[in-house]
């Protein structure tokens, strides 16, 4: 209220007042589009690059989808490969555990029958021995009796060679 009563111009313009505001703001206005002119486009820039930034970020999202869903096949691929993998190892596994235990089997079965021709030929052989001590042992007996016999009493005599040969025997 007291600029009313005052006389202040801004609030009662004049026409020479409003001609130059009007001149000074076109002369700034002018002055400022040259300038706005590099503002707005470098705006305007900014503004396709973030637009071509946004797009790049929106592609290479996809991308990224794409190659989230290979990974995710390979993956399963890898699990794949590695169970059938693991399913020829085990197959291998039994089929050489079988051939083991069939090399096996016939390892014992050699070892067994080469123990039992050994033992039959121990046994021919201590028989043969043992036919061949009897038979050493009869005729020293027969040697002896004959002696004994040229010299008399052969019971006595036939009687301990017997208990000698038990005695050599066992």
């Amino acid at each position: 209220m007291i600029f009313l009563s005052s006389g202040f111009p801004v609030l009662n313009p004049s026409v020479g007042l409003l001609f130059w505001t009007l001149l000074i703001f076109i002369l700034v206005w002018l002055f400022l589009s040259k300038f706005f002119k590099n503002i707005v486009q470098a705006l305007e820039d900014r503004e396709n690059f973030i637009d071509g930034s946004l797009t790049k970020a929106k592609e290479a999202d996809a991308a990224l989808e794409g190659m989230e869903a290979k990974k995710v096949a390979l993956i399963k691929e890898a699990e794949q490969k590695g169970l059938e993998i693991l399913r020829e190892a085990e197959a291998i596994k039994k089929t050489k555990i079988a051939e083991g235990e069939t090399r096996g089997k016939e390892r014992e079965k050699n070892i067994l029958e080469a123990a039992e021709q050994d033992k039959k030929n121990r046994m021919r052989e201590l028989e043969t021995n043992i036919q061949n001590q009897i038979g050493q042992s009869s005729l020293d007996i027969a040697k002896k009796l004959l002696k004994r016999e040229l010299e008399g009493n052969h019971e006595a005599f036939v009687q301990s060679q017997i208990t000698n040969l038990k005695k050599e025997v066992a």
